[in-house]
């Protein structure tokens, strides 16, 4: 046999075991044994490069990070689904799809898992992947073909040598989650809260290195041309799956359309989704047959032909065994329910949010109480009701504590202005020692975070190290750290030290508001803190402003009103935070704002704009497009608000505003139409 031969044996076999692995959860052979045939490809195509091709098993990783995102076009939009939550929704759904077809037609329909993950398409041409791309607004998603070709349960090649275009779902099962949770502890980092956050996030990161160590999976569920080679949604799946592309191989079929039989179908995916080894939270119901679908048709935002029938919010029983208190970086006094460890929506629940002392008091919980806790859609549990007939008279009523549990300092529910004059009078239980590790750990993560100082290698356990061995008292503390007093802490080396260095050191060149951001200034977002800092101009301006300047300056920033003046006053007009405001300027942290210049002319002039939820760009792009197209941008809905970008998961709170004072609710695809000039 020839080296080229064996070469080609070789790439077979890989991709044979990693089918099995990753589709079909069937391994055939020990990782041990996969490694060695790993190395024995490598050592071929070393004696040999032009055995390389893109599509070779040792290819998948690139060696240099993407400098940037690209935006790619869909060539059929990717439409999101109506949603359904009862029976009476899918009997609705099930009577506009007959009323849309003709006669007696018989509807065949295909019910699947709704997979919990993100969005993306794949396009095959020739056989051979071409490109990745993220859902976006539908439209218009981001590149990410080269984190998709880590993935080892996408092909990078297939039979079919026709163009292709799969859209599927990217998630990261439970268990490699925990594993991933667990790295990134040992590495001082954050875990992540749920698969469906860690998946969707590591798909768009810039190194695909870095995504290849996250072990995501792909499930596709969709052939867009699946119309020119079968003739229904369920034919396609299974040549898919012939095709040796990863799908979820869970449809159920249901031939006559019945309401009864779709539930029927729905409650049998509801009680084995927790067997499933990834999340779900819901079915899909989709017309089978294609001619069927294109008759129905779409409307502006979803296909007619498909609904997600949504899962009812899961609950369990479990005992409270105590209530603990979480101390934040303003010294909020947050209770925290600990619980009897107990399966929730397929994962085991130890602690849940009590929010505050108002709720514990409403659901009357004590410390031995039989607990209903709740989540819905969210990660976060929280305890949503009290089994009283449960009682034994053994259980104890819960009481703030008068100290704080973290450092012992006192606690007031009223705070007085001369003891702590930057967070006014707000009725809260709060620690008012300002040298409380746990307010300066939270103070310095919040000030590290991605949206204000962004320095990626402080993590928590980090974080925790240095104000504990009282190597840094505030962030002002954090631009004097050297090399040697990190790596002197426990599991830090030289190496790691020094990146932890560097990563400080590049924070200093942070605009000025991406600082005020950091700082937690109450009332002060995002987009506050960088028109602060526009008014402002640099951080040495901003120390000098005294308090009849400071709200003259304030007041005249559009959209600040009375409370967010008063805040900002009171922040800077607080000792404390002018010391370490003059800190930072001394050590040279920040650079000035450079300001953002409204166009004088231009679609949107006259209008002001506030913008929120999920959207498919980043929030400080669409910012700058309102602006060049003459708009103003603020932060929150207030009186004069002429426009609402309302993007995926917007609050209910944002829509009351806009529905009190008169602002239109638009959605990011209006949004485009303004801009271009079109009058809808």
């Amino acid at each position: 046999m020839t080296h080229r031969d064996r070469y080609a044996q070789l790439v077979r076999e890989i991709e044979a075991h990693n089918y099995r692995y990753y589709v079909l959860d069937d391994a055939s052979i020990s990782d041990a044994e996969f490694d060695a045939k790993m190395r024995q490809l490598r050592e071929l195509e070393q004696a040999d490069p032009s055995l390389i091709t893109p599509n070779s098993p040792t290819q998948r990783v690139g060696s240099t990070p993407r400098t940037g995102t690209t935006r790619v076009r869909h060539e059929v939009r990717m439409f999101s689904l109506d949603n359904a939550y009862s029976a009476d929704d899918v009997g609705e759904f099930l009577r506009r799809v007959h009323s849309g077809l003709p006669g007696e037609s018989v509807v065949r329909l295909s019910i699947e898992p709704k997979l919990d993950g993100g969005s993306l398409e794949v396009i095959y041409e020739n056989g051979e992947l071409t490109s990745a791309s993220t859902r976006g607004d539908g439209e218009v998603g981001e590149d990410v073909t080269e984190n998709v070709r880590t993935i080892r349960s996408v092909p990078l090649r297939i039979p079919h040598t026709g163009k292709i275009t799969l859209r599927g779902e990217v998630l990261l099962r439970r268990a490699d989650l925990e594993t991933l949770n667990e790295m990134r502890i040992r590495e001082g980092d954050e875990p992540f809260a749920n698969p469906r956050n860690a998946a969707a996030g590591s798909l768009r990161m810039l190194d695909a290195r870095e995504v290849s160590r996250r072990r995501l999976r792909i499930m596709f569920y969709q052939l867009v041309e699946g119309a020119t080679l079968h003739d229904s949604h369920s034919a396609s799946l299974k040549w898919m799956a012939e095709q040796g592309l990863p799908t979820h191989r869970l449809e159920r079929i249901v031939e006559n359309g019945d309401a009864v039989a779709v539930m029927a179908a729905i409650t049998d995916l509801d009680h084995a989704r927790h067997s499933y080894p990834y999340e779900t939270d819901g079915a899909v119901i989709k017309v089978d047959r294609y001619k069927q679908q294109e008759l129905l048709g779409f409307t502006s935002k979803f296909p007619r032909w498909a609904v997600a029938y949504k899962f009812a919010a899961e609950r369990a029983k479990t005992r409270l065994t105590d209530i603990q208190i979480q101390v934040g970086r303003t010294g909020a006094l947050t209770p925290v329910a600990i619980l009897e460890p107990v399966e929730l929506a397929g994962t085991v629940v130890s602690r849940a949010s009590l929010h505050n002392s108002d709720i514990v008091a409403s659901l009357d919980v004590r410390i031995g109480d039989i607990v209903a806790i709740e989540k819905a859609g969210e990660i976060i549990p929280q305890v949503v009701a009290v089994d009283v007939d449960a009682r034994t008279g053994r259980e104890k009523p819960f009481k703030m504590p008068d100290a704080c549990p973290e450092c012992g300092g006192p606690v007031t529910t009223k705070l007085r202005d001369a003891e702590r004059p930057d967070l006014g009078n707000e009725a809260t239980a709060r620690c008012i020692n300002r040298s409380c590790p746990a307010q300066i750990k939270a103070q310095i993560h919040y000030f590290s975070r991605r949206f204000a100082m962004d320095i990626s290698d402080l993590g928590l356990v980090l974080v925790d190290q240095l104000v504990e061995s009282k190597l840094v008292r505030d962030v002002a503390d954090l631009y004097t750290l050297t090399r040697d007093q990190i790596a002197s802490l426990e599991r830090m080396g030289e190496k790691s030290a020094q990146n932890v260095i560097d990563a400080i050191a590049k924070s200093r060149s942070r605009s000025l508001g991406r600082l005020i951001c950091g700082l937690g200034i109450p009332q002060i977002g995002q987009v506050a803190a960088k028109q602060l800092a526009e008014a402002a101009e640099t951080l040495d301006k901003l120390v000098t402003w005294q308090e009849s300047e400071t709200r003259e300056q304030v007041g005249g920033i559009f959209g600040f009103g009375p409370k967010m003046v008063d805040s900002v006053a009171q922040f800077l007009g607080d000792p404390t935070h002018h010391e370490l405001l003059k800190k930072l300027a001394k050590l040279s942290v920040s650079t000035p704002e450079p300001r953002a210049e409204v166009a004088t002319t231009g679609p949107l002039s006259g209008m002001s704009v506030c913008v929120t939820g999920v959207l498919s760009k980043k929030r400080e792009d669409v910012h700058a497009e309102i602006r060049a197209a003459g708009g103003l941008v603020h932060e929150s809905v207030k009186k004069g608000t002429t426009l609402l970008v309302a993007g995926e998961k917007t609050g209910k709170t944002k829509l009351d505003q806009a529905a009190k004072f008169g602002a239109r609710v638009i959605d990011e695809k209006e949004l485009e139409k303004l801009l271009s000039g079109e009058n809808s």
